[in-house]
């Protein structure tokens, strides 16, 4: 299994310098630009809350109960094999044992993860391994490993086939739980392969921000909008209860096969609260290729906007949720606006070029969210590593600007679309390969099965 000692550090600070000095160097540039000067003043002042809001000190939740049973659901589709190993493995290491792990293989046309998964459950008796007759979509997949434990577990955590969690991930993950009104929680997720390339540095810094900034300030509300489906925790009867609507969603007349992880989220903020845990850390596998990484962006947006106006249609204006899901679509909109101000109607209203100024912005801008990367510390990875990697941030703020920004007009005009946009193949894989096959690890007495196990002929479940 990978080397994925990460801890996380607040350096209040630094993050606080940073920002401010990037703040006021954008202001000595776009102070005097009409209705951009506003628009930079809003986007600072609103970067400014969630920074302020995300440093304040982590609550602390108290211990999980010993008695809460938790399982593990992993769906597989044309996994590296090698990536797979190393997500059971850190799943069969937690220090909080799990009750159940079910993997389900969606009709993967590459068998090797499948067969990997079988070979883990024959030494290991809390494994079960399902195979989809054909492919269903990931929300199916998920739904079967739903009803081979309900009943049997009091919380599901769901992780992708190439999430490798950190030993304490589900010990810390379980900790909210322990308040009734919590019906949902998810951790610090970061790339494990972060430093293969600028795309991998660039994702590395967005997700620190995406998880220390933003799912951090929104958690003070209880309202994180997004349970990364990397590492979710969800109080198994909220599923339940929800799990026909969520497998039978449609939108504009056609199924609904992406956003499960937020649909699911959408579920628990409905019925009480969602939490973001600094100390609950996993590591995936993050795109290598741009063609991969744009597929991949382009299915979340889709499931950003499908799912933003279900809140808006569906949560009461009395929750923050469904204020904060308005002030993330008015961003949207007016950043996309304000683009289209500077580079045109300034320009002819007062033959201003504002280009050069707007990308000092953009650039500056990024800087400013992504402060709170220096608070990860993983093991092995130098300073100067870190600092190269938050050199990155402008770069992807241009790369925001000149792909994302139309990539989301895109997601927008084809929300029909159906289509997951996946792999056919494995395209991101573990480079260091283990070197033996699965040991047996001693099963803790609290985490063995019950007896009455499904017949042993339906655990694994092959079409052909």
């Amino acid at each position: 299994m990978p080397d994925v000692r990460t801890a996380v550090r607040r350096m209040t600070v630094t993050a606080l310098l940073i920002f401010s000095a990037a703040a006021a160097l954008t202001m000595s540039r776009w102070l005097h630009h009409g209705l951009a000067s506003v628009y930079g003043f809003a986007v600072f002042s609103i970067l400014g809350t969630k920074l302020l809001l995300s440093l304040l000190p982590a609550r602390r939740w108290p211990k999980p109960n010993p008695r809460r049973r938790i399982g593990a659901i992993v769906t597989i589709y044309n996994e590296d094999p090698n990536l797979l190993r190393s997500c059971l493995d850190s799943l069969l290491a937690q220090s909080y044992p799990l009750r159940r792990i079910v993997v389900v293989d969606d009709a993967s046309e590459d068998p090797a993860a499948f067969e990997v998964a079988r070979e883990y459950a024959a030494v290991h008796d809390r494994i079960s391994v399902f195979r989809q007759p054909e492919n269903l979509g990931k929300r199916h997949g998920l739904a079967v490993g739903f009803r081979a434990m309900a009943g049997e577990v009091d919380v599901f955590v769901c992780v992708d086939s190439d999430s490798v969690l950190e030993p304490t991930a589900v010990y810390e993950g379980l900790r909210p739980f322990g308040r009734r009104r919590v019906t949902a929680t998810t951790g610090l997720v970061l790339p494990l392969n972060h430093d293969h390339n600028v795309l991998t540095r660039m994702q590395d810094v967005r997700y620190a921000n995406a998880f220390l900034g933003e799912r951090a300030a929104y958690s003070r509300f209880g309202s994180v909008l997004c349970v990364c489906g990397i590492l979710a925790f969800y109080r198994a009867d909220v599923v339940l209860r929800h799990l026909d609507d969520f497998l039978s969603q449609e939108f504009l007349g056609k199924p609904a096969i992406t956003g499960d992880d937020r649909r699911m989220t959408n579920y628990c903020l409905s019925e009480g609260r969602v939490v973001f845990v600094e100390s609950a850390i996993a590591h995936t596998a993050v795109p290598e290729r741009f063609n991969h990484f744009v597929r991949q962006q382009a299915r979340w947006g889709r499931s950003f906007f499908r799912e933003s106006l279900w809140v808006l249609g569906s949560l009461s204006p009395t929750r923050p949720a469904w204020w904060l899901t308005l002030l993330e679509l008015a961003q949207w909109a007016v950043f996309s606006s304000i683009l289209l101000y500077v580079l045109v109607v300034h320009t002819v209203l007062t033959g201003e070029v504002l280009v050069l100024h707007y990308l000092w912005f953009v650039g500056l801008m990024s800087l400013a969210r992504s402060v709170r990367y220096f608070d990860v510390r993983r093991g092995g990875q130098s300073v100067w590593s870190r600092f190269l990697t938050f050199a990155t941030s402008p770069l992807y703020g241009y790369v925001n600007l000149l792909v994302m920004l139309p990539l989301r007009f895109w997601s927008l005009l084809t929300l029909r679309s159906t289509g997951w946009g996946t792999r056919a193949r494995v395209e991101v894989a573990l480079r260091r390969k283990p070197e033996r096959e699965p040991e047996p690890v001693p099963e803790p007495e609290r985490a063995q099965p019950r007896r009455e196990r499904p017949v042993r002929e339906r655990e694994y479940v092959d079409a052909a």
